[in-house]
């Protein structure tokens, strides 16, 4: 069976790119793959260089709380659709590309969870576009108010 991969990452707009591969799945009768994309920022500005034991796993957890409250939000809309949950370590950019390999589409919020990481580490929606093995969908801005 065709898989849509979406990206999760508790935003509004992420939301809103679950909500529409929901709605993509039923159409196409295909499953769709949730990934959270999570991973520990880099101390080096903190001078310490070293992550603390046991914040890995607060970062993971994090991550699955947030998949778990957007599954929650569209209840609704989910109906009958097979959603595959998917929590892997790494950048978001590129665990959604690596999920794109084999999928019909990939489905991504136009803004993620903040200015500033967009700012120091690039657009997780411009990386895909650029990236991806499957067509992109990126919901606007306004698709997610």
């Amino acid at each position: 069976m065709d898989v849509i991969v979406v990206g999760v990452d508790g935003s509004a707009h992420s939301v809103a790119a679950l909500r529409y591969a929901l709605h993509e799945a039923k159409v196409h009768d295909c499953v769709v793959r949730a990934v959270a994309a999570w991973h520990v920022p880099t101390l080096a500005y903190s001078g310490v260089g070293v992550a603390p034991t046991g914040l890995a796993g607060d970062y993971r957890a994090a991550a699955e709380a947030r998949l778990d409250d957007a599954l929650a939000e569209v209840a609704g809309v989910r109906g009958a659709v097979t959603v595959q949950l998917l929590l892997r370590e790494g950048d978001p950019g590129r665990v959604l590309v690596a999920e794109s390999e084999n999928a019909r589409q990939l489905v991504v919020g136009s803004r993620g969870r903040g200015n500033i990481g967009e700012l120091l580490l690039g657009s997780v929606s411009h990386h895909c576009c650029r990236h991806a093995h499957c067509p992109v969908t990126v919901i606007p801005h306004a698709a997610s108010s």
